[in-house]
């Protein structure tokens, strides 16, 4: 590898720590600073401060630091005018630079230093790495397995990464790429003579430029192309041997090779391939079971649902025989989880490691909805740079050019968080850029071959296993290839995905994009903008000027029209609120009763007004264009799809509004939803039954169906998720659906205790929030952390989370919460961090997962039913009898039992996971048998709190999870934390 590290002839790498992340509040507890001139560390800073108040836990933690090294260190004031004398003349390098910046102002004025935000750098060099944090790139860069949190260490392994990324470019001769975004960055910039005007460059455009130097009298490497006509799939996705994927077959009836139990057997079974070639894995009867009834659905073209308990390996389990029908039949079987997070684990770890264990005998893709992707020729013209353009329009500009060049699939889900939370403009042009049906001009396109949704689609034409989602599933376009072998996991959220998927939604934010793709918005012009350059040259004269006038004016009364039709959504709110006796109303039901009142007759005519007027938009700017410029198909054929793809959008809305105004569809439920202290409302309608659409739109369509999840009952003998989708009563001409439940290879009843605590107090009342801090906090000190706290309302999280840390930081014991960083990265600290406690809401009840010692016990506020007054509630209540009664046991009830099985499942994650469920409000009596029912397998007692302190302290000590029992990085008195429980 090149060596780059010249390319740093008078820098500093700084790096701070300090005692949180506001600088207005929070104070530097540690300074590194790392000297390089030409190429060579010339000096080393390294100082300590004493902060005003004891260190934070979390900082104790992150940085290993405690208030005893910080005892007799100076203040930082006291330094600055030292670090601004040594600072001044060098050119500063941070990594995140904002957060320096921010907590050095000071400094940074006094001497007017030039800084360079190495995050930023990395992200123009390297934008297809999954995460830019110092943490990933000192493993990207295999400087550490991980990042030091300390200042000088930091600032070494700063250098080091950007050495590595620099030298990268060098080797690969990247010059092109650099020019590219140079070109965004610094359109004045003459890279034929470099050395012209350099100094009014910025320090970062400075190295760039000189990176691009040595990269173009570098020799690029030689790379294999592919043999196909678009950008080629990931190798290690391809088949390598085996059938090919059929595409005649595959309507109507087809005669299948089935795969048989021998075949499962021979992967999964003991001494098969998954045990001779992966690390760990065990053969387990459950996971077979499913495996071989899975393999007889899709050879027989079956309907089967499968409940798999915990830790029976489902993913491979149905992976499996789906990827050994596709390879005996050529016949594509996809696979359709609910959540990015089973998504990305179906791609990165389950697929990989079966295909490797397979011999590569079938291959596997990824395919997302078209507008997932970025299109390359809008984003190339959206990405111009023009003169003036100030450097916050320019950077996300650059950046979005080298995601174009490196990405390999141009998934806008891959985009970088921290560049649209550094430059917001990007989200507007991210917008602009995605692909879309109406806009794409196909083969026509120059880009047609690079085009990452058309080689999506050909990569997911080559696929035996084809990985979608359920949203996608449920409105599958026409020009995918034909599935007719469908697994959906996840399968419990599929009533929910379906009324989403199926539902029908007006919005400031819908209207608002007509007026963004025909005005643009802030660094990004519109399409009209556009227009008026193209008619420039065509001699249109008046006419045209004319044609522009009207459709400026058109747009505007669109917005003016989207202003007073929100006006009218808030007043019907505020009216419903009223009607309840609750204030204002976000979310109100529109029934009947609701249309023949004056306020939705305001809301109608408002509706009607807006349509109207967006009729004459698409006249105008369909055949109004088409008679003033009649050529502009040959003239500017990207600009013409682009004006149908506005048109497009123009029609659709105009259907969704006729449906709000005068054609609600009788098996619909229809409601408004209005924040105005945001500016935002919205009207919707989701169907109420899901189970026909259900049917017509997807299952009718596959000759094999199979649903799996960890929660199809509420019980047994009880696939209430099936009941629900229609597949327990099947429709004429359908086959019925079989329900395998299979149970979970942990001994649950061996391994934990559930406790319905039946006096607790009523969580809507403030002494729950004493009450559950005193369990929480006592239950923490007692195991030294180990606590995972699930709440179902965000309010309540927040209060007792606030009480939980002032008493358990003092004791060593860290407060994680999920409004306070990131799930996955938390859930990994509670996985490694065994002194801590993590508290979250809904998101946290399922797809977290924390197998180990980090979670013993597990803290669940209340059952998480519903609100009744929910629109969608209230209408789905009503169906089933009118009888409010009724409702509640046959919908809400049963689907909060769905989700706290699922919370509940987050105790017991391995064959070695042992722990108590503490349940603080179980609900009424009358239905705790259905409660005890959904629980079936655990160890389950309802019991006071004076009885259930004394098992839980019992059960807690039997299990090993006492603090004393354990080696903990947190601090507890084992007598203190007795005294805890025992309250």
């Amino acid at each position: 590898m090149a060596c780059p590290a010249e390319l740093f002839h008078h820098h500093v790498f700084v790096d701070l720590e300090t005692t949180g992340l506001n600088p207005q509040t929070d104070e530097v507890i540690e300074v590194g600073a790392l000297f390089v001139e030409e190429g060579q560390v010339v000096r080393r800073i390294s100082r300590l401060f004493r902060p005003s108040a004891p260190l934070p836990l979390a900082i104790q933690r992150i940085t290993g630091l405690t208030d005893a090294d910080l005892d007799g260190q100076p203040s930082f004031h006291a330094f600055q005018d030292e670090l601004a004398e040594a600072l001044r003349g060098w050119t500063v390098v941070a990594h995140n630079a904002f957060f320096e910046r921010s907590f050095l102002a000071e400094v940074f004025a006094s001497i007017d230093a030039e800084v360079i935000d190495s995050c930023e750098l990395l992200h123009y060099l390297f934008p297809e790495l999954d995460s830019h944090s110092l943490e990933s790139a000192v493993k990207w860069a295999k400087v550490s397995d991980r990042c030091a949190h300390r200042a000088l260490r930091d600032c070494e392994d700063t250098f080091a990464v950007v050495c590595h990324a620099l030298g990268r470019c060098e080797d690969e001769a990247r010059a092109d790429e650099l020019a590219e975004v140079l070109a965004c960055l610094a359109p004045e910039a003459d890279l034929r003579h470099p050395e012209a005007g350099v100094r009014q460059h910025p320090a970062l455009v400075r190295l760039l430029m000189e990176l691009y130097e040595r990269c173009r009298h570098q020799s690029a490497p030689l790379t294999l192309t592919g043999d196909g006509p678009f950008l080629p799939p990931r190798p290690e996705r391809l088949r390598q041997r085996g059938v090919t994927v059929s595409h005649d077959n595959d309507e109507g009836d087809v005669t299948v090779e089935p795969v048989t139990t021998a075949d499962v057997d021979a992967v999964l079974g003991a001494g098969g391939a998954l045990e001779r070639t992966v690390d760990g894995f065990r053969p387990r009867v459950q996971q077979l079971q499913i495996a071989r009834r899975v393999a007889r659905a899709l050879s027989a073209g079956e309907r089967l649902a499968v409940e798999a308990g915990t830790g029976t390996g489902k993913s491979l389990a149905y992976l499996t025989p789906a990827a050994l029908f596709a390879a005996k039949n050529g016949l594509k079987v996809a696979v359709a989880p609910n959540t990015r997070a089973l998504q990305d684990q179906l791609m990165e770890k389950d697929l990989p490691r079966l295909h490797r264990a397979l011999g590569g005998s079938f291959g596997y893709a990824l395919l997302k909805g078209q507008t997932n992707y970025l299109c390359r020729r809008r984003t190339l013209e959206l990405t111009r740079v023009e003169a003036g353009m100030p450097w916050e329009e320019r950077a996300p500009r650059a950046y979005l050019r080298a995601y174009l060049r490196r990405s390999p699939d141009g998934d806008l889900d891959r985009t970088s968080y921290w560049f649209k939370e550094h430059y917001p403009a990007l989200a507007g042009l991210l917008q602009g850029g995605r692909s879309e049906a109406a806009t794409t001009l196909s083969d026509r396109c120059p880009y047609y071959r690079q085009c990452y949704y058309h080689s999506a689609v050909a990569h997911a034409e080559k696929a035996d296993v084809l990985v979608i989602n359920q949203a996608l599933a449920l409105s599958w376009p026409q020009r995918y290839p034909r599935l007719r072998h469908l697994i959906l996991d996840e399968a419990h959220e599929l009533e929910d995905v379906v009324t989403t998927a199926l539902g029908s939604e007006l919005s400031e934010a819908v209207l608002g994009r007509v007026g963004e793709r025909l005005l643009g918005r802030p660094g990004r012009k519109g399409l009209l903008a556009e227009l008026k350059r193209t008619l420039a040259g065509t001699g249109a004269g008046r006419a045209g000027a004319d044609l522009l006038q009207q459709l400026e004016a058109t747009v505007y009364a669109v917005g003016k029209g989207c202003l007073e039709l929100g006006d009218a959504v808030y007043a019907l709110c505020a009216a419903g609120g009223e009607r309840g006796g609750r204030g204002f109303s976000e979310e109100c039901r529109i029934t009947v009763e609701t249309r023949a009142g004056p306020q939705w007759q305001a809301i109608r005519a408002a509706l009607l007004e807006v349509r109207q007027t967006l009729i004459e938009l698409g006249r105008k700017l369909g055949p109004g264009v088409n008679a003033v410029l009649p050529t502009l198909g040959a003239r500017n054929p990207s600009l013409e799809r682009e004006l149908a793809g506005a048109t497009a959008e123009i029609t659709e809305t105009c259907e969704r509004i006729s449906e709000f105004a005068d054609k609600p569809d009788p098996h619909s439920c229809y409601f408004a939803s209005a924040r105005p202290e945001r500016r935002q409302w919205l009207l919707c309608a989701q169907p109420v039954d899901v189970r026909r659409p259900f049917e017509e739109s997807l299952a009718s369509n596959q000759r094999a169906l199979v649903l799996t999840s960890a929660t199809l009952s509420t019980g047994p003998g009880n696939p209430w998720i099936l009941d629900r989708l229609g597949l327990t009563r099947p429709y004429p001409d359908t086959s019925p659906t079989e329900f395998l439940r299979s149970g979970t290879p942990f001994d649950l009843e061996r391994q934990s205790l559930v406790v319905l605590v039946t006096d607790a107090p009523d969580p809507q009342e403030p002494a729950f929030v004493d009450w559950a801090t005193d369990r929480i906090a006592g239950l923490a000190q007692f195991m030294g952390g180990r606590v995972l706290g699930l709440f179902a309302s965000a309010r309540r999280l927040e209060e007792v989370g606030d009480r939980v840390q002032e008493r358990l930081e003092p004791v060593g014991i860290e407060v994680l919460r999920q409004s306070r960083g990131n799930s996955r990265n938390l859930a990994a600290r509670q996985e490694q961090d065994h002194g801590s406690v993590l508290l979250g809401t809904k998101s946290f009840w399922q797809g977290i997962d924390i197998p180990g010692a980090g979670v013993a016990c597990v803290f669940i506020d209340k059952l998480p039913l519903e609100p009744q007054n929910r629109p969608i509630v209230t209408a789905r209540e009503e169906r089933l009898g009118g009888d409010t009664w009724a409702g509640f046991m046959q919908y809400r009830l049963p689907r909060a039992l769905l989700q706290l099985r699922q919370g509940v499942g987050r105790l017991i994650r391995s064959a070695d996971d042992r722990g108590v469920v503490i349940i603080a409000d179980p609900g009424s009596p009358t239905y705790r048998a259905q409660v005890f029912a959904a629980l079936e397998g655990y160890r389950v007692e309802a019991l006071p709190w004076a009885r259930a302190r004394v098992r839980l302290f019992e059960a807690i000590k039997a299990m090993g999870l006492h603090a004393s029992a354990h080696r903990s990085r947190a601090p507890s008195p084992a007598a203190a934390p007795t005294r805890a429980v025992a309250r």
